[in-house]
Parts: structure tokens; sequence; C-alpha cells
């Protein structure tokens, strides 16, 4: 049984990474932010914990991190709301989390030996994860930094606080993709230079790590055929 959920670990990564990003439109937005979205996140936790579950030294380390951000969560539930203290440990939680499960995933995908569907959810929950480490840097600038990105609905974000994260999300993502829309813009020099890393975070990811997949699956078909 434990070998059968190992053999699905990224199917079901990727699926509550979705969740976590999409799940707002389909639940109203303080439901998402105040319930919905902690869950989310805590399944998130649970499937990281499944992904390196072989990795001894970080098991423990991720279960420290779930049980820190249950407790966070309960907390949050039990008063009505989340102070800004809890709030930044959350967030904390979640960067360490997400940096290394990223490294973890992506060492996974580039020692596999047989790709597979598997083997492709581990490759796009890679890059997924690359964006959320990209909003957890932007999110970290500005709160060292408020007003170090400008446009967009940022705006609003003293009217409702949920804006700053999400869009800070979206600015992250479209960075990662170099789509750049450009109605969010960072406006110092950190900021800058962060967006910089996000973008190249995104390029290196797909020239170096999507090709020698590809480059593996090409090969075993060739065996295979053979």
């Amino acid at each position: 049984m434990k070998e059968k959920i190992y053999n699905i670990r990224f199917e079901f990564f990727f699926f509550t990474q979705i969740a976590v990003l999409f799940g707002s439109l389909l639940v109203p937005g303080k439901i998402f932010e105040e319930s919905v979205g902690p869950i989310f996140f805590l399944l998130n936790l649970i499937a990281g914990i499944i992904l390196i579950s072989k990795r001894k030294d970080l098991l423990w380390f991720f279960l420290v991190l779930l049980i820190a951000s249950s407790a966070i969560f309960a907390f949050a539930q039990a008063n009505g709301e989340m102070t800004l203290l809890t709030r930044y440990i959350q967030f904390g939680i979640y960067f360490a989390f997400y940096l290394t499960v990223s490294y973890e995933i992506i060492k996974q995908v580039w020692y596999t030996q047989k790709v597979n569907r598997t083997v492709i959810y581990g490759l796009i929950s890679g890059f997924v994860s690359l964006g959320l480490i990209g909003f957890f840097i932007f999110m970290s600038i500005e709160i060292a930094n408020p007003e170090s990105f400008e446009g967009g609905l940022l705006i609003l974000k003293n009217q409702s606080p949920n804006t700053l994260t999400e869009q800070l999300m979206y600015f992250s993502f479209i960075t990662l993709m170099t789509i750049g829309y450009g109605e969010i813009v960072p406006v110092t020099p950190l900021a800058q230079k962060a967006s910089i890393l996000v973008g190249l975070m995104g390029q290196f990811y797909l020239v170096i790590i999507t090709a020698v997949v590809v480059g593996k699956f090409v090969n075993q078909n060739k065996t295979n055929s053979k």
C-alpha cells in the first residue's frame, strides 16, 4: 500500500498544487483565504511528505512543517482570524517547504531512468513549484520594502488584504513563463533583480530539466523499438 501511494507521489502533489492555485475560482475569496486555502496547503504538505518519504533526513523536517502549519490553522480557526505574526510564521513554513520540495522534485526527475506519466507529472510539478518560490521571493521583498511593486490591482491592496497575495502570485507566474504583460512592474533594484532571477529560473528549467527528460524519453523509445 505504501509503495502504491509513493508511485503516484507526483500526481498527488500536482493536483494539490492545482487546488492551491485555482481553488479560489470555485470558492468565494474570503472563505478560500481563511478556511479552504489553508486546508489545500496542508494537503500539499502531506503530498510533499509522501514525495520525500524515502529521504529520512528530510522526512522529519517536513513533519515538523506539517505540525506547525496545522497548529497555526487550528489557532486561526479558534480565534476567527490569523494574526500578523502567525501569517509571517506560516509564510516562512511554506517558503522553506517549496524550496526543499522543488529541489527534491528536480533531483528525482533528473535521475529517473524510465520516463512515464508519473515523471511527466513530476516535471510539471517542479515548474509550478518554481512559480510558488518566485511568489515567496516577491512577497519577502514586498514585506521588507513596501511598494517594491506597482501597477495592476495593487492599488487596491489596502482595501482588500488578499489583493497583494493574488497579484504577486500572478506576477510570479507570468514572469516565470516570460509572458510579461507589463501591468505590474518591479520598481526597486532588489525587486527588479528578483524578477530577472525568476525569469531565468523558468528558462533554465525548460532548457535544461525538460530537455533532459525529453532526451531520455526519445532514447527510451528508440531502445524499445529495436
